[in-house]
């Protein structure tokens, strides 16, 4: 599930090393940022993972057993301090990514065939989401307007991003790229995602058609996965040691933001008013899903 664009079982046999996560702050080029988190751990799963809230449900996937292979991803929501499975009609695995102001969630699902599909479920009614022609398709964000952002392969392998307006699907495609994906899309149709090229993975910003790349200073990777309505995005980072931060970038700055003791942290969304989600591994191989102020 989430084809290149998060591992849903994250690396966590690197040792934090902390000189290297704080190399660029030292060098002036980005500062710490704190946040108070809270974890939404769906009850008796080894891995959580929060893709989006919407102040009032948080949206993502739980494993229960991440080192069985047959142990598959289930969509869940949070809400009221209450757990609910989402269940995606004919779908075998899949994960909710994303939620809007009105309720509606967006994600990915695997069905009896192992074929990949985006989904939209509108108040429970459920519908998939395919880019015409492809061989699979995700839907990994939503705006407030019922935009959708995500990615597809087409029949080479290779991955665009996409953009569904009404109905209608616009590939996108970062210039030069090898691969692009979109994960993120606010209000005013600002869109985020990530591309490949030979040096290796960087995040990016579309707007009013202009791409601009996104890479925090020294690190050797970067997904930028949510924007607000303010423009803040949101993502992760790998810096030279191999540790995996989450990060924040606003007003031209970039933040780093690691949960204390934490392994990884990553960084999905990004709210109105400065509220994030994400997800961090902590000192014993478990992953949890993070809501912050």
């Amino acid at each position: 599930m989430l084809r290149g664009l998060l591992d849903l079982r994250p690396s966590v046999g690197v040792e934090r090393t902390v000189a290297a996560a704080d190399e660029a702050v030292a060098q002036g080029l980005a500062a710490a940022k704190v946040y108070a988190f809270e974890s939404a751990d769906y009850p008796g799963a080894a891995q959580s993972d929060v893709f989006d809230t919407n102040g009032t449900t948080a949206v993502g996937a739980f494993i229960f057993d991440p080192g069985n292979a047959n142990s598959l991803a289930t969509a869940f929501t949070f809400a009221g301090g209450a757990y609910r499975i989402l269940t995606v009609p004919g779908s075998t695995s899949s994960a909710a990514a994303s939620i809007n102001a009105a309720g509606l969630i967006v994600g990915v699902y695997q069905d009896l065939a192992n074929v990949t599909h985006g989904f939209a479920d509108r108040g429970g009614t459920f519908s998939s989401v395919d880019f015409p022609g492809a061989t699979w398709t995700q839907a990994m964000g939503v705006n407030h307007a019922g935009q959708i952002v995500g990615n597809y392969a087409d029949a080479a392998s290779v991955e665009h991003g996409f953009l569904s307006s009404g109905g209608t699907f616009t590939a996108i495609n970062f210039p030069g790229a090898t691969g692009t994906v979109t994960t993120g899309i606010n209000t005013a149709g600002d869109i985020v995602g990530g591309w490949s090229d030979a040096a290796g993975s960087h995040g990016f910003l579309l707007q009013a058609g202009v791409f601009t790349p996104i890479n925090f200073p020294l690190a050797t990777s970067t997904s930028a996965f949510g924007i607000s309505d303010a423009g803040e995005i949101a993502g992760y980072y790998s810096d030279t040691a191999g540790n995996t931060h989450g990060f924040v970038y606003a007003d031209g700055a970039f933040s780093t933001v690691d949960v204390a003791g934490a392994r990884t942290t990553l960084l999905t969304r990004i709210k109105n008013g400065g509220s994030i989600t994400g997800i961090c591994s902590d000192a014993v191989n478990g992953i949890h899903g993070l809501i912050g102020r």
